[in-house]
């Protein structure tokens, strides 16, 4: 155990300790894994303020998890008699709540520490207060030290907690002890949107239960494109290069302008489920903050692509904290890049399953708030389908709060509920940190993890899909005669290790990958390849073999690539900026709705929950049990399809172009900036390349192993995604026709 203070004899210490926890030192005990893994990566830069407050969270472990295990296996596997067979969330409290002594002296411990606002969760499942550094360290006898870590200054022990004896083995995760939860980020990139401009000032009062001043929205720093596609293929705009761009050809089209409701029912089979449209179904959306326009937005969306209206007590409801809408400027921005994120889940969630209820959930921060917030939805059976588009951007996460998160997905598996989590947009991350994985929740055994695809669909209604991962890089002298004409002189170059490449950068992908923690469950045991969930990839271009097989992220995949990506709607505030503000509708003298292209595995996600809406609304119509935990349906369909037709069975895989595949995206107002997009993440032709082997790991192929792991390149095999299941876009992309067929 860390000395309280430098000299301190241990006999001091003991009765230090006795002091803190108002009994004997023999009587103490310690945690297990409430120590998270970044911190031994990261840079101790002093302590903490004494003052500084936080909301922490004491989550107690469940009664039986291994039964409830069992149980969970049981009703969520199609071969089994148990299948659908759910629990009421006061028949989870009878066979699994902790103990409620156990969390009374939990709630106890807190309050005689001086902690307050001690809140009780369903089932006794976490205690949740109000505390300070001081309280913390005299509590739990830990440090609280802050760390430079991945740019940000976080707080941190160094130590595992104390804890009286009698509670003992009963917590699962002491949350709040350090900013682990600062790290999770939420998951949406946009083809069109330059940096995020906080308003200057307050908006009007918004009447609301969640208080009456209101954070403005952020200025409008669109960047548009001088042109861009409804469809991709035939018919559509695309620019003849007084150059060829290497190997993606003389003539490329426009980007994207963003896929609209009805695009996106097509592209899925979506339009041809009639009634089953989600309706009886809720989908709830969990994020951090609260956008004030939320609502509004997402009606005015509603309006101009004939979807349904939202309106509250009927198909919308939403649960946040007062005070949500009156941001510290401190957190403005950040706040704000959530507010996106919200409007483009309610846009994508109602957009594929026009029939579903939402609920919005709402934290008063990414940490701890976020986590209770995902609880609450969880243990009191809140919705049918949880979508969750936000992770850490790897697993540097303690093992207590990994377990924390499982045994409240398994909870959530057991009362019928169905988790989606988006898996990230880094691709496998192996240069952020060190070795390629994907990232949790998404990597969680007992929720569903959404890959990313890049769509182009056609105007017959016919398309390709394509794993995502883009990489982008600027056409050299260049000038846009016309949207059918554009002057340059090829593609900017750079050097590196003695050869002469395109300057193709990684921008983003489809995040997934081995777990570091997660064993393989059941349901991947033969639908993931061996190579997939036993090698260890590192940044250094080197592998590793595990002894057992691992999870792999993600289970199942839906358009995420910006630049084939969504439109969702939201409130900015005017820019007085012609190019900013370009196409957008004031709504009053300070404020603008502006459509635009949005993209992430943020958007896969919801879309994947209006799917998992549309199966559990045929299911309820015909007499049938809602989904629950979802991947051992998934896994039983399997990976179907040959990766060019996507209609021929409930999962179809997805696989790499035979050919590059590319877009090209330009800046209003601006003709000599122009770029080439990859749509397939191969910069350039390994067989025409071989000298890349040579210095693949290194930065000159960041983010290749986005669709192709070092494995695979060392022994140059192409394709990179397919067949079959890939840790890009997992199983494939949903037929939803095929897949609402019963099991």
């Amino acid at each position: 155990m860390k000395k309280l203070t430098k000299g301190v004899t241990g006999s001091i210490l003991a009765g230090a300790i006795s002091c803190v926890l108002g009994t004997h030192a023999a009587e103490a005990a310690t945690t297990q894994g409430n120590v998270a893994r970044w911190v031994t990566s990261a840079k101790a830069i002093g302590e903490a303020p004494s003052t500084q407050t936080m909301t922490i969270a004491v989550h107690l472990k469940l009664t039986n998890l291994t039964g409830l295990k069992q149980f969970v296996a049981a009703v969520s596997s199609p071969a089994s008699k148990q299948y659908g067979q759910f629990l009421s969330p006061d028949e989870f409290a009878q066979r699994y709540a902790p103990a409620a002594a156990d969390t009374a002296a939990v709630k106890s411990l807190l309050e005689k520490a001086g902690m307050t606002n001690a809140v009780v969760g369903p089932h006794g499942v976490y205690v949740s207060a109000t505390a300070t550094v001081a309280q913390l360290k005299s509590t739990f006898n830990i440090t609280q030290s802050l760390y430079s870590y991945n740019g940000k200054t976080l707080r941190a022990n160094n130590e595992e907690a104390t804890i009286p004896a009698s509670l003992a083995g009963k917590i699962a995760y002491i949350e709040g002890l350090d900013d682990t939860g600062l790290l999770r980020t939420p998951y949406h990139l946009s083809a069109m949107t330059g940096k995020l401009v906080p308003a200057t000032a307050h908006a009007d009062a918004l009447a609301s239960t969640a208080g009456s001043t209101v954070t403005p929205p952020p200025v409008a720093a669109a960047l548009p494109s001088p042109y861009c596609n409804t469809h991709f293929g035939s018919g559509e705009i695309a620019a003849t290069l007084s150059t060829p761009a290497d190997v993606y050809g003389a003539s490329i089209p426009w980007l994207n302008c963003g896929y609209t409701p009805q695009q996106i029912q097509i592209a899925y089979g979506l339009n041809q489920v009639g009634k089953f449209n989600g309706a009886g179904v809720t989908v709830a959306i969990v994020d951090a903050y609260a956008s004030p326009t939320l609502l509004a937005d997402s009606n005015r969306y509603a309006a101009k692509h004939g979807l349904p209206k939202l309106t509250t007590g009927v198909n919308f409801s939403q649960i946040i904290p007062a005070g949500i809408y009156d941001v510290p400027p401190a957190d403005v921005v950040t706040a704000q890049g959530w507010w996106t994120e919200q409007s483009l889940d309610m846009a994508a969630v109602h957009g594929s399953a026009p029939g579903a209820s939402i609920l919005y959930v709402g934290a008063s921060d990414p940490g701890t708030s976020l986590t209770i917030a995902l609880a609450n939805v969880l243990y009191n059976h809140l919705a049918d389908v949880a979508t969750n588009s936000y992770g850490f951007n790897g697993e540097a996460v303690g093992s207590a709060l990994q377990s924390m998160y499982d045994q409240a997905f398994i909870a959530g598996a057991a009362l019928g509920t169905t988790v989606l989590f988006s898996s990230g947009d880094d691709g496998d991350l192996a240069f952020i940190n060190g070795v390629a994985s994907g990232s949790f929740p998404a990597t969680s055994a007992y929720v569903t993890g959404v890959g990313g695809t890049s769509l182009l669909l056609n105007a017959s209604g016919t398309k390709s899909e394509y794993g995502w991962g883009t990489y982008r890089d600027y056409l050299a002298d260049a000038t846009v005669n016309s949207a059918k004409s554009v002057t340059t002189s090829g593609l900017e170059t750079t050097t590196a290790y003695g050869y002469e490449f395109d300057a193709f950068a990684f921008y983003s992908g489809s995040g997934g990958g081995i777990s570091l923690i997660e064993p393989q469950p059941a349901y991947q045991a033969t639908a993931v390849p061996a190579v997939l969930s036993t090698t260890l990839n590192l940044a250094s271009g080197y592998t590793e073999t595990l002894p057992a097989p691992e999870r792999v992220s993600p289970d199942v995949a839906m358009v995420a690539d910006p630049y084939t990506g969504y439109l969702y709607g939201e409130t900015f505030t005017i820019a007085g900026n012609p190019i900013s503000d370009a196409g957008c509708t004031p709504i009053s003298s300070t404020e603008e709705y502006c459509e635009q292209a949005e993209g992430g595995t943020s958007l896969a996600s919801p879309l994947m929950a209006g799917v998992i809406a549309v199966i559990d609304s045929k299911r309820k119509a015909t007499g049938g049990a809602p989904v629950g935990f979802a991947n051992p349906l998934l896994y039983s369909y399997g990976s179907g399809g040959n990766g060019t037709s996507f209609e021929s069975a409930g999962l179809n895989q997805v696989i790499a172009p035979t050919e590059p595949v590319s877009v090209l995206r330009g800046y209003q107002g601006d003709p000599t900036r122009i770029r080439v997009i990859t749509i397939n993440s191969v910069p350039f032709n390994i067989s025409t390349a071989p000298y890349a082997l040579e210095v693949c790991g290194y930065t000159i192929c960041e983010g290749l192993n986005d669709v192709w792991n070092f494995t695979s390149l060392s022994s140059a095999a192409y394709p990179p995604t397919g067949p079959g299941y890939n840790d890009v876009t997992g199983l494939g992309v949903p037929y939803v026709p095929k897949l609402i067929q019963e099991k």
